[in-house]
């Protein structure tokens, strides 16, 4: 359910948070998991320090103004001309008295839309310059070599007594920033995200897997083995070869499927060792690796019922257990299975309460190693039917993402009704040839959210020449309805955009 709700306290989150569910945990659970994360900050003092970016800098929200930037640098494999595509996408978020950092080509048509269908007036939007995109300087970089920008942040955050950033997936230009603008303000300012020490921690998926299984058990993420040469790489993907069908490599900090390589088990028994390790190098560079390793293999779940992810904000310690959203069902597609959209997923109730369990007892050791903010947990059902399916997870994503955004965007909306249904699509163009976003709208308005409907398509990027995927959410009283505007919508988009709003 998508209802707006009143925040627990002016030091919570900036947004309105809505727990699907009330949860606890046992007192025992809770000592065994603070006992992990005690023995990590042992052995990695300096993951919950932020010392660095001075003293008036930390991790967390008080109440004052939010400057967004949603930033794609930080996301391995990323093309260059990508790396700022996306940086309207957090407009959404953004609520009058806060600022949106961008470097992208502005589309006024597309601002217009937002402040309408959101009904207000909208942030003050901050123009940089990141210079040559090959480069791929930060956006937060770009921001602490402007001086104009930098003298205005810090007037907004003397005015206001504070000031807060969120970060689309937090990084030290961002702290770094934060610091220059509480030097200049005198005042605290608080980044809505982890340390960017524990950010990389947390969004590496070998770390990830080591870590899952500390807390809940070797059996809750498939087999998942680190390799740090070729050799090792082409011993393990013979030996598992032998009893699995298909196989996964994957680029531990990658983004999704970005970083993904399968390949079938019969064509890898086929292959010489030399033969394979050729194979294996000219595929990872293919894709953009860099010769670093330790790289991930796995054995890739052929029987996948579902790919469901917990959507998860996670507060201060002081504040609370992290909080769990809602469970998203993923729709993927191809055979490195990328994120093409997805939707609120019903489970046996079994499964369901296991579900929400697991995902909080992994929140609940990041919160406890000093996680702050927003998080996705991604996993995966196999077996024969959800009744009797096995659970694994796969992955986290330590940031924001193509589900949490519009999930809490969608709660600003006016008139959103209390048992709204989200559906949230997301495709790749196959060519260029699109209409620009004030066009776009007035052929699709008979499907675009309005107030009085309480239904409708909400568009969180500006189609143009620039972005190479059409965002899109879509919230109605029933999922049959949400799919059926979803599929009207992209059929007037184009009609070559990769995948439906299945």
């Amino acid at each position: 359910m998508l209802a707006p709700t009143a925040r627990l306290d002016d030091h919570f989150a900036p947004w309105p948070i809505k727990p699907a569910i009330d949860l606890e945990l046992l007192q025992e659970t809770r000592q065994r998991i603070e006992n992990l994360a005690s023995k990590q900050l042992r052995n990695l003092p300096r993951l919950n320090d932020a010392s660095i970016f001075g003293e008036h800098v930390s991790a967390g929200y008080e109440e004052g103004p939010l400057l967004l930037l949603e930033d794609h640098r930080g996301i391995e494999l990323m093309p260059d001309d990508r790396v700022a595509s996306h940086e309207y996408r957090m407009l959404a978020l953004a609520r009058d008295e806060d600022f949106l950092l961008m470097s992208r080509p502005r589309i006024q048509s597309f601002e217009a839309y937002s402040r309408q269908v959101f009904d207000r007036d909208g942030p003050k939007i901050i123009e940089v310059d990141r210079g040559d995109s090959r480069l791929r300087v930060p956006l937060a970089a770009a921001c602490l070599n402007n001086e104009q920008v930098l003298s205005r942040l810090a007037t907004a955050a003397a005015s206001a007594g504070t000031l807060n950033i969120c970060p689309y997936l937090s990084t030290g230009h961002d702290w770094l920033l934060a610091d220059e603008i509480a030097r200049r303000s005198g005042c605290p300012v608080q980044i809505c995200a982890p340390l960017p020490q524990l950010s990389r921690l947390v969004n590496d998926k070998l770390w990830f897997a080591s870590h899952v299984k500390m807390v809940l058990g070797k059996d809750s993420v498939p087999p998942t083995y680190a390799v740090y040469g070729p050799a090792a790489a082409v011993a393990i993907l013979s030996k598992l070869a032998r009893s699995h069908a298909r196989l996964v490599i994957k680029l531990p900090a990658s983004a999704g499927s970005m970083g993904n390589l399968v390949l079938e088990g019969e064509y890898v028994r086929s292959l010489a060792s030399r033969e394979l390790r050729d194979e294996l190098l000219e595929r990872l560079h293919a894709i953009g690796w860099r010769d670093r390793f330790p790289i991930l293999i796995g054995v890739w779940e052929v029987a996948a019922l579902a790919s469901p992810s917990a959507q998860v904000w996670i507060p201060r310690a002081g504040h609370g257990v992290p909080l769990i959203e809602g469970i998203f069902g993923q729709i993927l597609s191809g055979k490195s299975q990328s994120f093409i959209g997805a939707a609120a997923i019903d489970l046996p109730q079994p499964l369901e309460a296991r579900f929400y369990q697991e995902a909080l007892e992994i929140s609940y050791y990041f919160q406890c190693l000093g996680f702050f903010g927003r998080m996705s947990l991604d996993a995966l059902l196999t077996g024969r039917d959800l009744n009797t399916a096995t659970l694994h997870w796969i992955e986290c994503n330590g940031r924001w993402g193509g589900v949490s955004i519009p999930m809490t965007a969608a709660r600003n909306l006016p008139g959103i009704g209390g048992s709204a249904e989200l559906l949230v699509v997301q495709r790749v163009f196959r060519d260029s040839n699109i209409a620009g976003f004030a066009t776009l709208l007035k052929n699709i308005s008979s499907w675009t959210y309005a107030s009085d409907k309480g239904e409708g398509a909400v568009f969180l990027e500006p189609t143009d020449k620039f972005q190479q995927n059409v965002t899109f959410f879509v919230v109605s009283p029933s999922p049959a309805a949400a799919r059926r505007i979803g599929s009207s919508v992209l059929e007037v988009v184009t009609p070559d955009a990769l995948g439906s709003a299945a």
